[in-house]
């Protein structure tokens, strides 16, 4: 019985000491050898940000053990860029880093003084630059602004209801690329300047969805029609009024 005792001892002994053992040179493998070296670091769904700004956000470095890369950090770091929505970043064992990211993109610009903030569908503030004329896309005006910041929501600083999904729809119906200019500042009624030289008085944001489809068709069917209209009138009662002159 005693033998028996002292056997099972023995046997518990001898994987406790296999167990340290393979703890050890699992650890030795890891940290103290070159294998988890990061050799290559891949960056996926960048356009805007160049290869190098994403690296260097996330913190990951080319010679760093794999392990001691702390991911957490590097999201947080990245989603602090604002044209990020979202980022991950993944070990590839065992040498290798991949940094997926989703880009926001730039729909509209909005003037404030002698800058220009550009933003996204979502109303976010990506990036602002000094206004030299070269605004190539819709140009949103008469926002009462006390200051612009990137990163920021447009939709916090300004208190007009629908304005989100104004921008939201015209760019899902694709219609906000045929906008020059939106001019907000009689909130009673938007004035829209379409590239192609016709006027749209929107009326006030509200039905935008409806509206918006509504023009939409309407627009749809000047085109194929060969139709020259040089207004589209949402404020002169329930049905649009086209005008095809100056008047």
């Amino acid at each position: 019985m005693e033998k028996r005792k002292q056997l099972k001892k023995k046997k518990r002994l001898s994987k406790l000491l296999l167990f340290i053992v393979i703890i050890i040179l699992s650890y030795i493998l890891v940290f103290k050898t070159d294998i988890f070296i990061v050799v290559g670091i891949i960056v996926e769904g960048n356009n805007k940000l160049s290869y190098e700004e994403v690296v260097k956000a996330s913190t990951c470095n080319i010679g760093e053990n794999i392990f001691k890369i702390d991911i957490k950090k590097g999201e947080e770091s990245l989603n602090q860029i604002p044209y990020v929505k979202k980022s991950k970043i993944k070990r590839k064992l065992p040498d290798k880093i991949i940094i997926e990211i989703e880009e926001r993109k730039e729909v509209a610009a909005i003037q404030y003084l002698n800058l220009v903030a550009y933003i996204d569908i979502e109303g976010y503030i990506l990036t602002i630059e000094e206004n030299t004329g070269n605004i190539l896309l819709p140009e949103i005006k008469g926002l009462d602004l006390e200051s612009v910041e990137e990163g920021s929501s447009i939709y916090q600083e300004v208190s007009m209801e629908d304005m989100e999904e104004f921008i939201l729809y015209s760019e899902n119906l694709d219609i906000l690329e045929l906008m020059k200019e939106v001019d907000v500042s009689n909130k009673d009624n938007i004035i829209i300047y379409l590239k192609d030289g016709k006027l749209v008085a929107f009326g006030p944001l509200n039905n935008v969805k409806y509206k918006l489809s509504f023009l939409n068709g309407i627009l749809d069917d000047i085109e194929k029609k060969g139709l020259e209209v040089k207004k589209i009138l949402f404020d002169k009662g329930e049905n649009p009024v086209i005008v095809t002159d100056n008047r």
